[in-house]
Order: C-alpha cells, then sequence, then structure tokens
C-alpha cells in the first residue's frame, strides 16, 4: 500500500540547489529505506521536505497515512508512558539533565508511541551506544509501517534496511538490500565502468590505427612505384586517383566512427594509504604505558575501580562500553598525567575529541595539517582526499568549514603528525559513511598505537588488536578483534547471524547483479530479476 510519494521537490539555500528530483519518490507499506551520501548532500532536507517541516521551493509530497519524524536537531520535552519509560530506562529522569543519548531515547519512544504509519528518523544512531542501537533495531523490526532513515552506523543500516536510497549531485538512485548489498551493487557497477573504459581504449585505438594506414596508402600513391616508367605511371593515372580517393573515404569513416564512439570516462583510482615506517618515531622499550589501580570518579560517581592494564607498541584497542562508563574520562587522565598511569619518555601523544580544537581557524585545511606533518605535501593531500577533501577544497580556511570538515582535518593532522600514540575520543561521529570508511582505512593502515573509543561496530571489527570494555565499577581486558570478543562472551542476539550461510547469499547475490548489468534479452533479464528478488528476500528473512 501507497503511504508517501513525493515529485519533482526542489530546494536551495543562498542561491545554492541543495535538492532537485527528478525521478518520483514512494514509500509503500513495510518498506525499510536507508538514506545515503556525503554530508551536503541534503540528506536532512530531504527528510524535512517530505515531512513538511520545511517550505519546499517546487514539487508536490503526498501523504496516505500518519507520520511521525525524529529529528537530530528539533528535540522538545516529550511526555512518555510509564511503559515507554521502563522500555527505554528513562524512568525518573528530567529532560534539562537528561545526555543526549536519554533525549534521543525520549524522542524515539515518543515517536513509536503514535503507532504511525510511516516513520522518519534522521540520526537516530548518533548519541546511542551499542544497546541503544540494538534496541532501536528490534523496535524498528517490529514496527509495521514504512521507515526511511538516515544514519551513519554501517551495521544498523545492515540490520534494519530492505533498500538504500543514495543521494548524488540532486540525483537518487535506488538499490535493493541492506548497506552491505548496495556495496557490492556499487563495487559491481565499479567493475563494468572500468570494463567498459577499457574496450572503448581498445575499439578507439584500433580505429585509430586502421585509419592512419588507410590515410598512410592514401599519401603513398601520390608517388609512382620506384619500378615504373613516368609514362606508365600517367597511363594508370586515373586508377590510381581512384585508389587514392577510396582510402582517404575510408579513412573519414573510421575517423567519423571513432568521433560516434560512446565515449566512456576513465573511473577513479583511489592511492592506498601506505604510511611510511621509516620515518614514523617509534617507541623502542616493551611498552608504550601501563596503568595500574587506576580508580576514576566523575561528579563524585565512582566510574571504574582499581583498573590495571599495560599498552605495548602497534596495539590498536578500542574501549567500549555503555554511555557514562567513563571512556572519555579515562582517556582525558590518559592525556593530561595520572600518578597511576606510567609512560614511555618516548611518547608523544595526540587527543582527539570534539571539543578539543587543535586548529589554528585563520590557516587553511592543507596549512595545519603541514603544521607538524611527518610527510610531504604530496602524500598529505593523497590523505586529505580519502577524507574528501580534493583540489582546491584544501585551500579553504578552517573557519569557514563545517563541524564535520573540522573534525576531519584534525584527524588529518593527529594521523599525519608526529605523534606515535593516539587516543581518539569518538572520532566518527558526524562524518558521513563515505568518510567513515576512509577513516577505517586510515586507522587500519596507521603505524603507530592507539586508544579508540567508539561506538560504531563496523569500526571496532576492522581496526582492534585489543578490546577494553568498561562496565560500572568494572573493566574487562580481551586480547583479540572485536568479533572474537563479542563472540568469547556470548553477545550474540538476533543481529549475530551464521556468517557462512550469509556469505554464500551474498556471493550469489553478487553473481546476479554481474549478469544482469550485461544481460539484454528480456526473457533472460527476467529470470534474473526473480532471482534476484528471491535471494534478497531470503537474506532479509535471515537477518530479521
Amino acid at each position: 500500500m501507497l503511504l508517501l510519494e513525493a515529485k519533482q521537490l526542489e530546494k536551495s539555500y543562498d542561491g545554492k540547489l541543495i535538492i532537485k528530483q527528478t525521478e518520483p519518490f514512494q514509500l509503500f507499506t513495510n518498506d525499510r529505506v536507508g538514506l545515503v551520501g556525503l554530508n551536503g548532500t541534503g540528506k536532512s532536507t530531504f527528510l524535512k521536505l517530505l515531512a513538511e517541516t520545511e517550505d519546499r521551493d517546487a514539487g508536490a509530497v503526498h501523504h496516505y497515512g500518519s507520520l511521525a519524524i525524529v529529528s537530530q536537531f528539533d528535540q522538545e520535552e516529550q511526555c512518555l508512558t510509564s511503559k515507554s519509560e521502563a522500555a527505554w530506562n528513562l524512568q525518573g529522569k528530567k529532560y534539562d539533565t537528561m545526555s543526549g543519548g536519554e533525549r534521543t531515547r525520549t524522542q524515539i519512544a515518543a515517536a513509536l508511541e503514535q503507532d504511525p504509519d510511516i516513520l522518519i528518523l534522521d540520526e537516530p544512531t548518533s548519541h546511542l551506544d551499542v544497546d541503544g542501537m540494538d534496541q532501536l533495531a528490534d523496535e524498528l523490526l517490529r514496527f509495521k509501517g514504512a521507515l526511511l532513515l538516515v544514519s551513519h552506523d554501517r551495521a544498523f543500516l545492515d540490520t534494519v534496511c530492505t533498500k538504500i536510497v543514495e543521494i548524488d549531485h540532486q540525483t537518487f538512485a535506488t538499490y535493493p538490500g541492506n548497506y552491505s548489498d548496495y556495496l557490492i551493487q556499487k563495487d559491481q557497477q565499479l567493475k563494468r565502468k572500468h570494463f567498459e573504459y577499457e574496450q572503448y581504449v581498445k575499439e578507439k585505438t584500433r580505429l585509430e590505427r586502421t585509419a592512419k594506414e588507410k590515410a598512410s596508402k592514401a599519401r603513398d600513391l601520390k608517388n609512382k612505384p620506384t619500378r615504373m616508367s613516368y609514362s606508365e605511371a600517367k597511363l594508370g593515372k586515373g586508377k590510381l586517383q581512384n585508389a587514392k580517393r577510396s582510402l582517404e573515404k575510408k579513412s573519414k569513416v573510421i575517423e567519423k566512427r571513432i568521433e560516434m564512439l560512446d565515449k566512456k570516462e576513465k573511473p577513479k583510482k583511489q592511492q592506498n594509504v601506505e604510511f611510511d615506517i621509516q620515518r614514523f618515531p617509534k617507541v623502542h622499550g616493551k611498552q608504550v604505558l601501563a596503568v595500574k589501580d587506576l580508580s576514576l570518579r566523575f561528579d563524585e560517581k565512582p566510574l571504574v575501580q582499581n583498573l590495571t592494564f599495560s599498552v605495548k607498541p602497534g596495539m590498536k584497542i578500542v574501549l567500549t562500553g555503555k554511555n557514562g562508563t567513563g571512556k572519555s574520562t579515562l582517556l582525558q587522565e590518559i592525556y593530561k598525567g595520572n600518578e597511576a598511569i606510567e609512560k614511555s619518555n618516548q611518547l608523544k601523544v595526540g587527543y582527539f575529541h570534539q571539543h578539543l580544537n587543535i586548529l589554528d581557524p585563520q590557516k587553511s585545511i592543507l596549512e595545519n595539517v603541514m603544521e607538524r606533518s611527518l610527510y610531504d605535501e604530496t602524500w598529505v593531500r593523497t590523505i586529505l582526499a580519502r577524507m574528501l577533501f580534493k583540489r582546491e577544497d584544501v585551500f579553504k580556511r578552517v573557519d569557514v568549514l563545517s563541524g564535520g570538515e573540522k573534525m576531519k582535518t584534525a584527524l588529518a593532522k593527529l594521523f599525519l603528525s608526529d605523534y606515535n600514540v593516539l587516543l581518539l575520543d569518538e572520532p566518527s561521529n558526524y562524518l558521513d559513511l563515505f568518510t567513515r570508511e576512509a577513516l577505517e582505512e586510515v586507522l587500519v593502515a596507521y603505524p603507530g598505537t592507539f586508544i579508540l573509543a567508539t561506538h560504531d561496530r563496523r569500526l571496532m571489527e576492522k581496526t582492534a588488536t585489543h578490546i577494553l570494555e568498561l562496565q560500572s565499577s568494572k573493566a574487562f581486558w580481551f586480547e583479540g578483534n572485536y568479533k572474537e570478543f563479542t563472540m568469547r562472551n556470548g553477545i550474540r542476539n538476533e543481529h549475530h547471524y551464521d556468517e557462512d550461510e550469509l556469505l554464500k547469499m551474498q556471493f550469489e547475490m553478487t553473481e546476479l547483479i554481474s549478469q544482469l548489468s550485461v544481460c539484454s534479452e528480456l526473457s533472460k533479464k527476467e529470470e534474473l530479476d526473480r532471482r534476484y528478488n528471491d535471494v534478497l528476500h531470503r537474506m532479509n528473512k535471515f537477518r530479521s
């Protein structure tokens, strides 16, 4: 059943076009749609236009059911039932003293209480810890209406979504499946573009060579053969001219064919991130720092008691735990110094958190990053390009950047400076999905040591060699990656499924997408579509 429809929406801010919809957008009952795109492409604006909380410049929106929206900005105090307060752990909490995560849970609970036909969520996971995201995912899987959401948490999108809509330069592209399926399809598209470009270059080269050969033969016909007299050549002049004209004509026809070729642009290839270990300031001792019997408090509230662990060079530690267990406080104590923390003399600590300004607002992105960089400008600009600062962007002054752009600049400065230990407190907050993937790649390649506090499970899975989990007054140290940690501790729920079976289905889907991209026969394409939808249905059923 159709619940929402939008056509030809347009929206501009200060003369800059943000949204220009060319294809109709529709939401049906049981749709689970994730909206993705770079920061600034208009995702939140599009949601507001659909919810009609913001005026549109053009176009039309039609609702065929009730609607509720959870916004990351417009958060007001809500009146909840006791049942919802208990379900979301909000009993006895006053709104003006709530944390960001508690306020987000309040907005979500209030929206779900309305039992709407359409639920729109703008960044509902930005202030939630892992348990909060799992609870929200459970609720959304039980939700009976249509769902449209923006989230930068890839694991959450995989769990909840059955369709991904990408916004890129005012164009909307729809991909069936969850976020991982979307990445597979994007990869297939890129491979197809590479193949088409190679075929284009091959055919163009062949035609150019043939045209050149014909033109060369035509020029050679101007002169008589070496063994032929001038009188003999004169007698055959007519035939010679005809042959010359024929060759020239063929050469022109081939040149015309070259012009008529469907031109293909060469797909851009991203350079791999590889840090120069020779330049990197190593810690030569057995340990970078050691924490012994550390106890932490915040506003007289005990957080951790008698915490003991040591960090060796090269460790990549993920600091996890619920909101309020002391992750940020621990990073601050390591940075500032504490009598219970022993540091190596060779230690150079870089510290990132959202309220620490390490940038000079009057200098450009490039100037800020180059200040303490171990690397030359060419390599610095390569890393900045991976963080989506390309070409002239690197010369923007910091004071004109958005919050997300400032965070990316600060992170790039840390990675490329002479620090050998990084303390990273929620570095992926306010970064879009694509920048998070770039951050993940940089962290994997980083040759130093880091302690990373994050709720992004994909970031944990890809980067961690060790896990430090903080619980109320307790801590647990685990040697191994995040996946091994969750398996060891029995953190299995309905979102953790048999990966071998899922991989088989993903491989089958990849093959079908590949065949669909080159298939032109209608009957065969219909059969491939049927098989694709069947696999997609099985995958979604398997996940939920």
